[in-house]
């Protein structure tokens, strides 16, 4: 991909207009962390979307209202009852990336490395999309293949709902690759309901060794019924995360 022009977007009307009027050639900016993997030579304008607004994190009626211009390394960087994306982003490659990545690039264009679907996926996030209206997609719907086919011309991502963790319930992430700053080989995460040790509900996903995220319904179907087992975690040999898939006491909100 070469970029032949660049203009910076002063509101989300401003970028609207010029994705619009640009057509096929245009490309919006936030990160730009991942266009050097579209290997091909097409000439595209660069519209940047970093000075638009939706930015941050705000609890509103048991939700997290996530920005999709949010730096992974503020949903790292924020703490608050019920959330667990810092948890993604502190496996997120390092932390310049962090700095420069936002959360509606990584899941915009879906590549199998990427960290954050997965755990969207676990966690029954919607993904708001401003067009002409807006449209809400849940994130089994919006990682039913390439999010792009849910957009029209103009339209941008620009929130991310994430239901807290409450109480019964428990999430885990796991990501799987050589060092840090490799691709990953395989990600998972889950999101547990239990009631006293039963578990009630269940969601799994996986990526990276799949060529889009995925629900692991069997898997789901399979742990609804059973019974959790008490103990300590152990940390596994050969894993670059150094920690467990869910770890002792911090995943169950009591």
């Amino acid at each position: 991909m070469k970029l032949t022009a660049y203009h910076r977007a002063k509101s989300l009307a401003d970028a609207r207009r010029l994705l619009k009027e640009l057509g096929p050639t245009a490309m919006p900016l936030a990160g730009a962390s991942s266009h050097s993997f579209v290997k091909n030579d097409d000439e595209k304008i660069g519209v940047d979307i970093a000075d638009i607004g939706f930015e941050g994190v705000e609890c509103k009626n048991g939700h997290f209202v996530v920005g999709a211009n949010t730096r992974i390394a503020d949903l790292q960087a924020f703490h608050a009852p019920g959330w667990v994306l810092d948890r993604v982003a502190l496996r997120f490659v390092s932390q310049p990336l962090r700095n420069m990545t936002t959360i509606g690039g990584n899941i915009s264009r879906v590549f199998p490395w990427n960290d954050f679907p997965v755990a969207l996926l676990a966690l029954n996030a919607t993904m708001t999309i401003s067009g002409e209206a807006k449209t809400s997609h849940l994130a089994s719907v919006f990682f039913d293949g390439q999010p792009s086919r849910l957009f029209q011309p103009g339209d941008l991502l620009t929130e991310i709902s994430v239901p807290e963790i409450g109480e019964g319930s428990g999430f885990g992430y796991h990501k799987e690759s050589l060092v840090n700053m490799d691709f990953s080989h395989l990600t998972i995460a889950a999101w547990i309901r239990r009631e006293g040790r039963t578990i009630r509900d269940a969601r799994v996903a996986v990526g990276a060794g799949v060529p889009l995220p995925c629900r692991l319904s069997a898997l789901e179907a399979e742990l609804v019924g059973k019974k959790m087992r008490r103990g300590g975690h152990r940390r596994r040999r050969g894993s670059a995360s150094g920690r467990c898939f869910l770890e002792r006491g911090s995943r169950i909100q009591q």
